[in-house]
């Protein structure tokens, strides 16, 4: 574990690119991914951290209208540890000339304002934080890959020397340490988030 002074004191290094995903990360969504069997009939529900290890068997197909209603999303409850660490590395973001984002691989939702308000209600500065939502992207690449997309996109525009992401998902942080190949220059750190809000150094296995 990582304490918050050393975590605080590492993130202000001049400049890097902060990133935050949002389920299972920032809060813990109640929405649900139905997976359809279109032979059978057959509809299940899986939560967020089952879709992260899950394999769609054949006939199977995902169906994630609960994650684009904003509604349901309002109904997400905070991880109070990750909302803080945000609050204050966005903070100290203002005053290097670093940056934050959030990178979700949701798509669009049903309705913005009521998305943005939930993060309103936690002191978040989500109008001036971009949310990146990979959910967009029809491709058949991983949902890594489709986050390092816009991982790249900041680095190629941008003299960051340090990024850093956070993520419940370990997939996703093995794709993200992949990007040291592309960009050498550049510091790498993936942060592992666990269930109660506090991380760990991911390094890959």
């Amino acid at each position: 574990m990582l304490p918050f002074k050393d975590f605080l004191s590492e993130e202000t290094k001049k400049p890097g690119l902060h990133v935050f995903d949002i389920d299972g990360t920032l809060l813990n969504p109640t929405a649900k991914v139905k997976v359809k069997n279109s032979k059978t009939g057959e509809t299940k529900e899986i939560n967020h951290s089952e879709f992260n290890s899950h394999k769609l068997s054949p006939h199977e197909k995902y169906d994630f209208s609960e994650f684009r209603s904003a509604d349901k999303f309002h109904e997400s409850k905070p991880i109070g540890r990750m909302i803080n660490k945000l609050n204050a590395i966005h903070s100290n973001a203002k005053k290097t000339g670093s940056k934050v984002i959030m990178n979700t691989a949701r798509a669009d939702f049903d309705n913005k304002d009521k998305f943005l308000d939930k993060f309103r209600e936690h002191k978040v500065d989500i109008d001036n934080i971009h949310v990146h939502r990979t959910g967009n992207d029809k491709s058949d690449k991983p949902v890594g890959e489709k986050k390092n997309d816009v991982v790249r996109n900041y680095l190629n525009k941008s003299d960051y020397r340090h990024v850093t992401l956070y993520d419940d998902d370990k997939n996703n942080l093995h794709h993200f340490l992949n990007l040291k190949k592309e960009y050498p220059h550049v510091e790498f750190n993936a942060h592992h988030v666990q269930p109660n809000g506090s991380i760990r150094r991911y390094k890959e296995e």
